[in-house]
């Protein structure tokens, strides 16, 4: 246990000091992005220019669209499918995320509260099935990736933080599950990685860590393959309504059978997504290689871990023995305000601030690694939905698709979001179509220009609440109060 060793004593010693991190500017590109390009840009696709028709149009190339497109085509061979992105292929969130292909049983509680439990259940061992799925896919296609199917650890980082999803942990018992989110003690916990914060936690193996720019082009590559025409650099301007519709880019036009729009935070610049969701700017920060200090803490394995505080702290190691982390605060743009490759018009996506976050708590959950540099940091946008869970939502023609709202939140939903928009865009009767996550969005958000500066308070709030819980200090009525106001506002009525 920790404080029996001189060495322990030490680090409980170190736990209230102040940290002093210094991070790189935020850069334009992930550094996963970056490494993924660097080591195989791929074959050139071109901007579309002229006019052309197809079968089904994708807008977007992150997960959702590739997926999608992945899904026709295994479905529906010699299917003809266009694909339109405004930058690369991986550019926006999907090549800036954590790279935890995770499962939903932490929030098996919220998923119940809006579907009801026998749905709720249901939809979260579809997202567990996918972590195996991505095995087999990978294997099918030699897809170099960088993958690790090793699990998570759910660390509870001091008394302060509430334990894994008590309500959750019942339903999987009831539902004869519960070895799938299994509580773990503070020994336990440290076993995976030995934080002398850890008192507790939960761990699920239904988590994989990869490279996820590296997924994004690999996806990319296996639908070259497969006859897939995907123009990079070309931005949807418009869509125009009809059958076929008509996607309105710089240069040219795509007529289709089937339109398909997976934007991501993109979408809420659109006046029918305006109020779905909320644009989010998650941080993350890479160290240096550090394999001896890796060893140092005993994270020997590619277990991910979470921190459960309220402002969710993840982290994982990278194949050249590097740690990556993200979140613990986020910023926030006014709807619309992003252009081109992931840019946001907006100081929030490059504050190094918010960056820095991510890397104080690196070392103030492990203070063996005070000194150690970080080599980069970058940022991504997120659509934010209220509940936190997506929507795939067929408008009244019944040739538009939409599929967003994945908040963060979106290796594992896109995968099986690719199969129900597949699944919706071929007019299936089938168990991706009718998947609970199908529908309008569960929950609006407000509008701007409440919205921006009312995300921007709160998470502040709460990235300065967990900050003084972490110093032994209370997080503050103002602090609590807006913790009770914000989740009392996320649960809200399940839709009708």
């Amino acid at each position: 246990m920790a404080g029996t060793t001189p060495y322990d004593r030490w680090i409980k010693g170190r736990l209230d000091a102040r940290v002093d991190v210094v991070v790189p500017p935020v850069g334009h590109r992930s550094w996963w992005l970056e490494q993924a390009l660097l080591a195989d840009p791929g074959e050139p696709c071109p901007a579309l220019v002229g006019d052309t028709a197809a079968d089904v149009c994708i807008a977007g190339g992150g997960f959702a669209g590739l997926w999608t497109a992945y899904e026709l085509t295994e479905r529906a061979p010699g299917i003809d499918v266009v694909l339109i992105e405004a930058g690369v292929c991986g550019a926006g969130g999907s090549g800036a995320n954590g790279g935890l292909f995770s499962c939903s049983w932490h929030v098996l509680g919220t998923l119940c509260h809006f579907f009801g439990e026998e749905a709720g259940v249901h939809y979260a061992q579809v997202l567990a099935d996918q972590v195996d799925d991505l095995d087999a896919w990978v294997a099918r296609h030699e897809a170099r990736i960088d993958l690790h199917h090793e699990g998570i650890l759910y660390a509870q980082a001091g008394e302060w933080q509430d334990p894994p999803d008590a309500e959750g942990r019942a339903i999987l018992a009831r539902h004869g599950l519960s070895e799938r989110f299994s509580v773990v003690d503070a020994a336990e916990a440290r076993r995976f990685a030995d934080s002398p914060r850890f008192v507790g936690g939960a761990f699920t193996p239904d988590l994989a860590t990869v490279q996820p720019a590296k997924l994004a082009r690999e996806l990319r590559r296996v639908l070259l393959e497969r006859g897939v025409r995907i123009y990079e650099g070309t931005p949807l301007l418009d869509l125009l309504p009809g059958r076929p519709a008509t996607v309105v880019t710089p240069a040219g036009r795509v007529r289709a059978d089937q339109v398909v729009y997976t934007v991501g935070a993109w979408a809420a610049g659109h006046p029918h997504w305006r109020r779905a969701f909320a644009v989010g700017v998650d941080y993350m920060v890479v160290t240096e290689p550090m394999p001896g200090r890796l060893r140092e803490i005993g994270w020997t394995t590619h277990v991910g871990i979470a921190d459960l505080r309220y402002m969710l702290l993840y982290l994982r190691r990278t194949d050249d023995d590097r740690i990556a982390i993200g979140g613990g605060g986020m910023g926030a743009v006014r709807g619309g305000d992003i252009d081109g490759e992931g840019r946001v018009a907006c100081r929030a996506r490059a504050s190094d601030h918010l960056a820095a976050v991510a890397a104080e708590n690196l070392v103030w959950l492990f203070p063996q690694l005070e000194g150690v540099r970080f080599d980069a940091a970058w940022s991504g946008p997120m659509d934010v939905d209220r509940a936190g869970i997506p929507f795939f939502f067929t408008a009244p023609s019944g040739n538009l698709h939409a599929g967003l709202g994945f908040s963060g939140h979106g290796l594992t939903p896109t995968k099986a979001g690719g199969k129900t928009l597949a699944s919706l865009a071929l007019c299936a009767d089938d168990e991706w179509a009718h998947l609970p996550v199908v529908g309008p969005p569960l929950t609006l958000v407000p509008p701007e220009p409440l919205r921006r500066p009312m995300v921007q308070t709160i998470s502040r709030l709460m990235e300065t609440g967990d900050r003084r819980a972490q110093q032994g200090r209370p997080r503050g009525v103002v602090r609590d109060t807006a913790q009770r106001v914000f989740d009392a506002y996320c649960a809200v009525r399940p839709r009708a």
